[in-house]
This record gives structure tokens, sequence and C-alpha cells, in this order.
């Protein structure tokens, strides 16, 4: 296979609509895509035990919309909840979870705008933001807003020289008179939108410079710049470090209503806590772990896994707790689909009671 149609794959397969089956059948008649990439310029995380296994079990109940059992929670103050439906958010914290959204969508996208004007100018930071919005961006809006049941718009912008934040999801006063499900099914479709504008702009970044760039343009993002900017997001709208609630609580929390983490085409999580100070988070579905297990890559997906998650993950524990500690269970590459795509155990030692 030629570079131009490799690329073309590499687009295709970030398609959040992609159907998988159809590149692992094309690796398995033609072998594993060649795209070059360097597998010894990156941090591998240690895993507590390597020959652990860890099959999937539970479902990720967050999008299970169940209006009757709903707990009409005004924030996430309150306990951890292992199986938490958006559901059991009252309408006033679903509109304030689009709050959030929005504003982390903001920041991501600047963030990324950033970064690449920093590393290659300004007009190219232009340049791949026209192409991440009009070969990606564009042509989605309309599904996407049909399939989560946003409102039409009007006008869509065009790229200029200002960073492009347009977000159909974005704050409008008319969702006041949504009801509870169909704000549930936008805060959904806000995520969908989200993850679109970053493989668009990833993508992009691929396509001109390469895998590596983009891994390390990942790896600057998720392990330094954005993780307290849109953990300060998740307190101020959904205030989940108020009341009683422990660090290790605290981060579980976050976790669950980090947009970029909803149930959907891209990501199914589960959430633990045998204690108060004992959590276990675990990605049961993952996009990229799809991607290039259908392109016969573990390599790639090792190092895609590395580059992001655990520094986040360890980054993030540290911002609600300096003592908080986080242990990869697993991590990709995995032996089987049965298996879960990787699990992280957070922990803190519990205060002594007479420091309570």
């Amino acid at each position: 296979m030629n570079k131009k149609n490799e690329m073309k794959d590499i687009a295709d397969i970030r398609d959040l609509d992609v159907d998988y089956s159809k590149y692992e059948e094309k690796t398995k008649a033609s072998g594993a895509m060649q795209i070059p990439v360097c597998t010894d310029d990156y941090k591998v995380f240690p895993v507590e035990d390597e020959n652990a296994v860890y099959k999937i079990k539970e479902p990720d109940y967050r999008g299970d919309i169940r209006m009757e059992e709903s707990l009409e929670l005004a924030d996430y103050s309150g306990p951890f909840r292992a199986n938490l439906r958006f559901s059991d958010f009252s309408k006033q914290a679903l509109l304030n979870l689009l709050h959030a959204d929005h504003e982390y969508f903001e920041i991501l996208i600047h963030l990324w705008a950033a970064e690449v004007a920093k590393r290659k100018g300004e007009a190219v930071m232009r340049e791949i933001q026209a192409g991440a919005w009009n070969m990606v961006l564009l042509p989605k809006i309309p599904g996407i807003l049909e399939e989560w049941e946003g409102f039409p718009v009007a006008e869509l912008p065009q790229p200029g020289d200002d960073v492009l934040v347009f977000n159909p999801f974005r704050p409008d006063e008319r969702y006041e008179s949504c009801s509870k499900e169909r704000l549930i099914k936008m805060n959904l479709g806000c995520h969908e939108f989200i993850l679109n504008a970053i493989e668009g702009w990833s993508t992009q970044v691929i396509m001109r410079y390469g895998l590596d760039e983009m891994f390390s343009i990942q790896w600057n993002l998720w392990s330094d710049q954005a993780l307290d900017k849109v953990r300060d997001i998740k307190i101020k709208w959904l205030n989940v470090d108020g009341g009683e609630t422990t660090p290790v609580e605290a981060f579980m929390k976050d976790i669950q209503i980090d947009v970029t983490s909803f149930p959907g085409k891209a990501f199914e999580m589960t959430f633990e806590m045998p204690d108060r100070y004992t959590g276990y988070v675990g990605f049961n579905k993952c996009c990229s772990v799809n991607q290039w297990e259908a392109l016969g890559r573990p390599d790639v997906l090792k190092k895609n896994c590395h580059s992001v998650c655990p520094a986040s993950m360890i980054e993030t524990a540290k911002m609600y707790h300096p003592d908080m500690k986080v242990d990869i269970l697993a991590i990709p590459p995995r032996r089987s689909k049965e298996d879960v795509c990787c699990r992280y155990r957070l922990s803190m030692s519990a205060p002594s009671k007479g420091n309570n």
C-alpha cells in the first residue's frame, strides 16, 4: 500500500462511525499497515502485574436514560455513585453540564491551536484548522444534530484568522424549554462533536507530519496543559468536590462527568469504589484500541495509550490530593477483545480517626 492510501485509511478509520471489521478483514488479507512510527521515544508506564487479565463485565450505565428512577441531583456534590446515570441529574444540572461541556471544548481547541502554532507557525495552524473543519466537522454537523436532537444552526461559520470554537451544542436560552431526555441527548451529542474536533485536528497533523508528531502534541496537552483547566470546570459547574467528598471520590466523579469520556461510539467505562479511599476506573471500549487493533499495529496502540492516559490520570490525581496514588492494572495492547482496554486503581490512605 502506498503512503497516500495509508494516509486515507488512517483518516477514514478515525471516523467515529467507521466499520472496524472492514479494516480487520483488510489486515488479515494484506497484513498490518506499515505507517512508520518511532517506538522507543516515549515513556512507558509500569503495570502492576503484566500477567493479570481483566475481563469486560459491567456495562457503562451513564447513557442509560431512566426518568422514572431519577434522583434529581442538583449537582454532584453528594456521594459517588458507581451506577450513575445522566438521568439522575436535575434539569438544571444537565443545563450546567452543557455549559461545562462547551467551556471544556473551547479550552481544548485553543490549546490545540496554540500548540500547533508554537511548533509550525500561525499560518500552518490556520491551514490545519481549516482542514479539520472542512474535512471532518462541517460534514458531520447535520447528522450529529439530527441524531442527538440539537437545534438547527442558521448559519455555519468559516475558518479565518481566529481560533474557531463553534459548537452546535453551545449554551442556548432555548435549552430551558427542553425535556431532560433531550438535554441528555444534547450532552451526548456535544461529546461526539468534541471527539470529532479532536480527531479532525489530530488527523490533519498525522497527514502532514506523521504519528510521532501527533503523539508528541497529545503528550504535551494531556500531561500538563489541559488538566487543571478542565478539572476546574467540573468543580465549577457540577461541584464534584463538594460536601464531605474524599479526594478519591472527587476524582472518580470528575471522570464520570468528563465530556471527553461520555459513553457512545468511542468509549464505554466502568467505575467502582469498594471504599471511600479506593476507586477503580476501566475502559470497556476505546476508539483508539479499536483503530489500531483493526490496522494490526499493537506497537502504535501502545505508544498512543502511554502518550495520553497514564500521565493525565497521575497528574489529575495529584491535583485532588498530592498523596493520591494511581496504579495501572491494565493498558493496551490487550490479549483479547473480551478483555478491558485499560484499568486503573486510585487510592490513598484514609485519615486516622483522630484526624477526622
